[in-house]
C-alpha cells in the first residue's frame, strides 16, 4: 500500500460486518507514517489518535499463540504497558518476532465481551522493521467449534473468528523506516462486540532475517476511552541533559540521562576520548565513497541488552554491561562503535535491517 509520508491514508479493509450494530458497516483504517527525521517519543500523528494508557488493552491478557519472540525483544507486556520507547531503535521497549521467522499470532483476551470502537497499533524502527503487516480478527468466543488459539496454517475464520481488517503500511517507494500509527474503526459506529482479538502478523520483507516489525503499543478502545490519554515515555528518576562535544567541526552528543550513575564516567572518560579520537578516526577512515558524519549521538540505555550497537549516526550502549566493565573494556567498546559510525558499517556494511540488538556484540 503506497502513501505519502506524513499524511494520513484511508484504506477500506472490509465490509458488511454482521457483528457490528450498524448492520451495514464498513471498517476502515487511518494509516500514518512519519519519517525518521520527523519522529518523537510522543507518537503524535495528524489523524491517528495518540497511544493511550487507559484503554481496554491495559488490563487485558496478551498471549503468544503462534511464533517465537525474538531474544532481544521486550515481552508482550511492552504492547500494553502504556510505556513508549524513547528512541527509534530500542528492542527491549518493543515486541517483535524472532529473526528469520515470518511473524506469528497474538491473542488479546479482554476478559469479557465488550463494545470496541477502535483498535490502534503503533510501531517505530529506522529500517524495514517500521511498517506493519497484519490481519485482525475478532470474536465473542460463543460459536460452536470456537478455537481460542488457532495456530498456523489454520485459518481463524474456520473456527469461530471474523476477519475485521487487513493492514499493510509498507510504502511502495522510499525509506520504510520511521514511526507508524494505524487506527481501525467502523464508519457507522463501533467495530463490534468482542471478548477476543487475534493479530495474525507477517514480516515486512524476507530479503534478510530482520523483517519483523518493532511493535511499540496496541490499544483497544471502547466508546468511553479518552483518545487523548497519551502514554508518555517514562522519564528517568534523575533527568540529566545530554553533553555536547564539539571537535574540529564535528558534534558528538553524549546522553546518559537514562543511566545517571554513569554520567560522571561518561563525562570524564568518554568525552575526552571522543573529542580526541573522532576527528582522528575520521581522517584515517574516510574515503571518496564515505565521509564521516558531522553529528553523532552516543546514548546509554538502562534497559538495553548486550553490549552496544550502531545504527547510522546513533550509538547505543547497554547500561548494565557498561557498569560491570568500567575498569575494563567499556571505553574501548565506545571507541569500537565510533569506528563503525565513521566506516559506515553500522548502516551499510551490516545486512539491511540488521540494526540494534541484532548488530550488538
Amino acid at each position: 500500500m503506497g502513501m505519502k509520508y506524513g499524511l494520513a491514508a484511508i484504506i477500506v479493509l472490509s465490509a458488511s460486518l454482521t457483528c457490528c450494530p450498524s448492520g451495514s458497516a464498513e471498517v476502515k483504517a487511518i494509516s500514518e507514517h512519519k519519517r525518521n527525521d520527523e519522529t518523537s517519543p510522543r507518537f503524535r500523528f495528524k489523524e491517528v489518535p495518540p497511544p493511550s494508557s487507559r484503554d481496554l488493552a491495559t488490563t487485558a491478557e496478551f498471549k503468544l499463540v503462534d511464533g517465537k519472540k525474538d531474544a532481544n525483544a521486550g515481552g508482550l507486556e511492552a504492547l500494553h504497558d502504556g510505556r513508549l520507547p524513547r528512541d527509534e531503535d530500542q528492542p527491549a521497549d518493543n515486541f517483535f518476532f524472532a529473526a528469520g521467522t515470518d511473524g506469528g499470532r497474538i491473542l488479546i483476551d479482554l476478559g469479557r465481551s465488550t463494545e470496541v470502537k477502535h483498535v490502534n497499533t503503533y510501531s517505530w524502527h529506522p529500517g524495514t522493521r517500521g511498517p506493519q503487516v497484519y490481519r485482525l480478527f475478532g470474536t465473542e468466543g460463543k460459536s460452536d467449534g470456537f478455537n481460542p488459539e488457532p495456530r498456523r496454517p489454520l485459518e481463524p475464520e474456520k473456527c469461530g473468528w471474523k476477519l475485521l481488517g487487513t493492514v499493510d503500511t509498507r510504502p511502495k517507494e522510499g525509506d520504510p523506516g520511521g514511526q507508524y500509527g494505524v487506527s481501525l474503526f467502523d464508519t457507522a459506529g463501533n467495530l463490534g462486540t468482542f471478548r477476543y482479538l487475534l493479530f495474525d502478523i507477517s514480516r515486512t520483507e524476507a530479503e534478510d532475517p530482520f523483517g519483523n516489525t518493532f511493535f511499540s503499543e496496541i490499544d483497544v478502545l471502547d466508546p468511553a476511552t479518552p483518545e487523548t490519554a497519551a502514554a508518555e515515555p517514562v522519564a528517568p528518576a534523575e533527568q540529566l541533559p545530554p553533553e555536547l562535544i564539539e571537535t574540529e567541526g564535528y558534534q558528538i552528543t553524549l546522553d546518559a540521562s537514562d543511566t545517571p550513575d554513569l554520567a560522571e564516567w561518561v563525562h570524564q572518560k568518554v568525552g575526552p576520548m571522543a573529542k580526541e579520537w573522532y576527528p582522528k578516526l575520521a581522517r584515517m577512515l574516510a574515503s571518496d565513497a564515505f565521509v564521516a558524519p558531522k553529528k553523532v549521538s552516543v546514548i546509554f540505555d538502562g534497559r538495553m541488552r548486550g553490549v552496544a550497537a550502531t545504527g547510522g549516526t546513533r550509538v547505543r550502549c547497554a547500561g548494565g554491561w557498561f557498569r560491570e566493565n568500567l575498569q575494563g573494556e567499556a571505553l574501548g567498546a565506545v571507541f569500537h562503535e565510533l569506528v563503525h559510525v565513521i566506516s559506515g558499517r553500522g548502516s551499510r556494511g551490516a545486512p539491511r535491517g540488521a540494526r540494534g540488538a541484532d548488530a550488538a556484540r
